[in-house]
């Protein structure tokens, strides 16, 4: 799925997902129609029992792929949330191809987009450091990437227009405290300078 975002932005989604009012994703019957269903983005009470959003994600994520319900209580099921352990996401994302890189960069997030093009989508474990006003912890926060922010137009040295191979500009995510809002599909955007660092922008500010 893709929608346009202006001034020559394209918004890249994974397949399987909607969201032109409640969020939904699809689900394929034993027969093998397909069918949409509600995809709770709300944590509810689980949150303390997950801080950091992996199993958030994970459950969510894993749905959406495999195009199977989720649990009844989705957040108080348990799920394998142990980043490290390869064998336990590969059999959550059956007939998928698992990969993992570390580190946000061009190139990383390049791969993104080819992620999104193959139908597939991705988790980030994001460092979240506050800024020196602020209070609170440093903390890690998981969260579920559904598309990528490409700029699809470059400017020439008189201002003309033309165009471009598309470059990745930021990955559009949820997670379980960044909720999008109604009929966005997205939280927050999470760009990256050159640097390292990586900007983490809620819709909602």
């Amino acid at each position: 799925m893709t929608s346009a975002a202006g001034q020559g932005l394209v918004h890249q989604y994974m397949r399987g997902i909607r969201f032109d009012g409640l969020w939904q994703y699809q689900v394929a019957t034993p027969s093998g129609r397909k069918r949409w269903k509600l995809l709770p983005l709300d944590a509810g009470g689980a949150q303390a029992a997950d801080p950091d959003g992996l199993g958030w994600c994970l459950t969510r994520c894993a749905a959406a792929m495999a195009q199977r319900p989720m649990p009844e209580d989705p957040d108080h099921t348990r799920i394998p949330t142990s980043s490290d352990n390869a064998t336990e996401w590969e059999a959550l994302f059956p007939e998928c191809e698992v990969g993992r890189f570390s580190g946000m960069d061009k190139t990383s997030m390049a791969g993104l987009s080819a992620v999104m093009e193959r139908g597939g989508c991705a988790l980030l474990k994001l460092a979240l450091r506050r800024r020196p006003l602020h209070s609170g912890k440093d903390a890690a926060s998981w969260v579920w990437v559904v598309g990528v922010e490409l700029q699809s137009w470059s400017f020439g040295a008189h201002g003309n227009c033309s165009p471009a191979k598309p470059q990745v500009r930021a990955a559009l995510v949820v997670s379980q405290t960044l909720s999008a809002p109604w009929a966005s599909g997205f939280g927050a955007r999470v760009s990256w300078e050159e640097a390292g660092p990586c900007v983490l922008g809620s819709v909602e500010g």
